[in-house]
C-alpha cells in the first residue's frame, strides 16, 4: 500500500514546475526565432522582358511571271485591236447604183397598173327593224278567244310580220300554227293593231322596209 506524504507532494510540485519552465522556454524560443528571422521570406524576382516585332512578309519576285486569269462562263476573250483582218476577196458581182425610175412607169419604160383603192366604208351602218316597248304586252289573258277557250285549245303560234318605213305593220302571217285556228287569228290580230316598231334602215340610213318574227304562247288562265 503507497501512502502520500507531504514530501511526495512537494516533489510532484518540483517535478510540474520545471516541465511548465521547459514549455514555457521553447515557446519563447519559437517566437522569438520567427520574429528574428528564423524563416526568412525568399526575395521576389522578376523576369526579363523584350519588345518583339514580326518580320515584314517576304517581297514577291520582280522576275517570275503572274499566270493569267482564266476565263470564267460570263466572261469572253476580246480580239486584240492591233491584229489585222484579212481582205475580203471578190464576191464576183458587183451592185450598180443609178437614178430611180420615176414613180407610174414600170422597169422597161411602161406603166404600172394603178394602186388598188379601197372601198369606201358605209357611211351608216344598217339597223334592223326593233321592236317599241314590251312584245309580251301586246296579248293578255281577256284577249283569249271565246271559241278556243270553250275548247280547251291552247299552243304556241309563230309569226312574222311586215314593218313599212313608217314602223306600222303592214301584214302579218303564221309561221308555225298552233294547232287552233282561232288562236292563230288572233295573233296575227292582236300583233298587227298593237305592235309598234321603229323601222330599218339601210347603208346610207334610209328608212326601208323591214321583217321582225316571234312567238306567243296561249295557255288558258286559271
Amino acid at each position: 500500500m503507497a501512502y502520500v506524504t507531504p514530501e511526495t507532494n512537494r516533489r510532484r510540485i518540483v517535478a510540474l514546475g520545471a516541465v511548465g519552465a521547459v514549455h514555457g522556454v521553447l515557446a519563447v524560443a519559437l517566437l522569438t526565432g520567427f520574429a528574428g528571422g528564423i524563416i526568412k521570406t525568399p526575395p521576389k524576382t522578376w523576369l526579363p522582358t523584350w519588345d518583339y516585332m514580326p518580320p515584314p512578309p517576304p517581297r514577291p519576285d520582280p522576275e517570275q511571271p503572274v499566270p493569267p486569269k482564266s476565263h470564267t462562263r460570263d466572261t469572253l476573250p476580246v480580239p486584240d485591236p492591233q491584229v489585222p483582218l484579212p481582205p475580203i476577196g471578190d464576191p464576183g458581182f458587183k451592185i450598180e447604183t443609178g437614178p430611180l425610175p420615176p414613180i407610174g412607169s414600170g422597169l422597161d419604160g411602161g406603166l404600172l397598173p394603178p394602186p388598188p383603192t379601197a372601198s369606201p366604208s358605209p357611211r351608216f351602218t344598217p339597223r334592223a327593224a326593233a321592236p317599241l316597248g314590251m312584245p309580251g304586252r301586246w296579248v293578255s289573258d281577256a284577249d283569249y278567244p271565246t271559241a278556243a277557250l270553250r275548247r280547251g285549245e291552247q299552243g304556241a303560234a309563230g309569226f312574222e310580220v311586215t314593218i313599212g318605213p313608217d314602223g306600222r305593220v303592214r301584214d302579218c302571217r303564221i309561221t308555225r300554227s298552233s294547232g287552233s285556228a282561232a288562236l292563230d287569228a288572233a295573233t296575227c290580230a292582236k300583233v298587227s293593231e298593237r305592235a309598234q316598231f321603229s323601222p330599218a334602215r339601210d347603208e346610207n340610213g334610209d328608212l326601208v322596209v323591214g321583217r321582225y318574227a316571234n312567238v306567243i304562247r296561249w295557255r288558258i288562265p286559271e
